[in-house]
């Protein structure tokens, strides 16, 4: 679009729960009390980030000069308090996409950019999840935005809650560009995967039942598997299957693979970018909630029929059925036309407003 991106550096800030705002939210909600005491012991909590964290170690992924070789940053890393202070100059302050508003982290309503000059592309959280505190703030700072977007349609319904009527749903910001400006960051000489692979990319995953490990197996005895697994999911995926790409394998697994297996939004959105067969699994348990954006993408493509539901046949039978991808793609363009529509109109607002003020 002509325009010089760069991403602000954040440090990590945990936030700190006081003993008392414990102690009312579990009077509120008596069965995470139950949850926390009984179902979800903090030793074996403990002992799944330990086993996390040693996966990570002995898999490391290079995102850190990913990120130098392709995004400008901002020079230093902010903390809360300088970025309050003294935040990076620009003419628009962009916020999107991924979970920025599931937490009460609300630097990602954009709280320390002048008003006016603020937009959310769409903006996605746990929707549902937000604390009564989050409402506040956000009818506090949303008011200041010159654009909202969304990714999903719950989305919309939150914000008009917290005050704002209008609010547009737009597509996740990895499906504005053209398959070729990923395909041509791939460029390794060698395959990455063998021929004819099946591709997984699970996350949140506590046990193999919850992505019908035995169903895949029996689906594609012929073909070799190989998994990318994340947040949890390392901890159950045999060894045997398991990969660690980097970004760039990452993407070469996802343009290689035969078709693709996901219980993962981005999975599914990566499959989608390089036109594989692919069938979705919904996440199950406490991280259910993800569905959501799961559902509204393939509605909105009309790919209702890519999620898996094991009483309607095989796995292999499901994934294998063919894809109208001339429909697809007419939808997926009148999806792209309009987010980026969206974008732009704000941006020209924010410009505008920036130029005569």
């Amino acid at each position: 679009m002509g325009l010089f991106p760069f991403l602000i550096r954040q440090e990590e800030i945990s936030q700190p729960i006081s003993f008392r705002e414990k102690i009312k939210f579990y009077l509120l909600h008596p069965l995470q009390l139950f949850r926390r005491l009984f179902q979800k012991p903090a030793r074996e909590a403990e002992e799944k980030a330990q086993r996390i964290a040693r996966f990570n170690r002995e898999h490391p992924r290079p995102f850190e000069s990913f990120i130098s070789k392709h995004l400008n940053t901002t020079p230093i890393t902010y903390d809360r308090v300088t970025l309050r202070e003294h935040p990076p100059e620009a003419d628009v302050y962009l916020a999107g996409s991924d979970q920025i508003w599931t937490l009460d982290d609300f630097d990602k309503l954009l709280n320390f950019a002048p008003p006016g000059k603020r937009i959310a592309y769409a903006a996605s959280a746990n929707w549902g999840k937000q604390s009564k505190r989050w409402f506040i703030e956000a009818r506090k700072e949303l008011p200041y935005f010159t654009g909202i977007s969304v990714r999903e349609t719950e989305g919309r319904e939150i914000c008009q809650k917290a005050g704002m009527e209008q609010v547009e749903v737009v597509l996740d910001p990895t499906l504005l560009l053209d398959p070729s400006e990923y395909t041509s960051l791939v460029t390794a000489q060698s395959a990455y995967l063998p021929p004819d692979s099946i591709l997984g990319y699970f996350l949140n995953t506590d046990a193999l039942t919850e992505i019908y490990w035995n169903q895949i197996l029996d689906s594609f005895k012929g073909n070799p598997l190989r998994i990318i697994p994340l947040q949890g999911a390392e901890c159950c995926i045999p060894e045997k299957y398991s990969i660690s790409p980097n970004p760039y394998e990452f993407l070469q697994s996802f343009q290689e693979a035969l078709c693709i297996i996901t219980n993962s939004f981005h999975g599914t959105v990566f499959a989608l970018i390089m036109r594989k067969p692919f069938i979705t699994i919904l996440q199950k348990g406490e991280t259910a909630v993800q569905n959501t954006r799961i559902f509204s993408l393939l509605e909105s493509l009309g790919l209702e029929d890519r999620i898996y539901h094991p009483e309607k046949g095989s796995m292999a039978g499901q994934l294998n059925r063919p894809i109208n991808w001339t429909a697809v793609e007419r939808n997926w363009e009148a999806l792209r036309i309009h987010s980026m529509e969206f974008l732009k109109n704000a941006i020209q607002q924010c410009t505008s407003a920036t130029r005569h003020g």
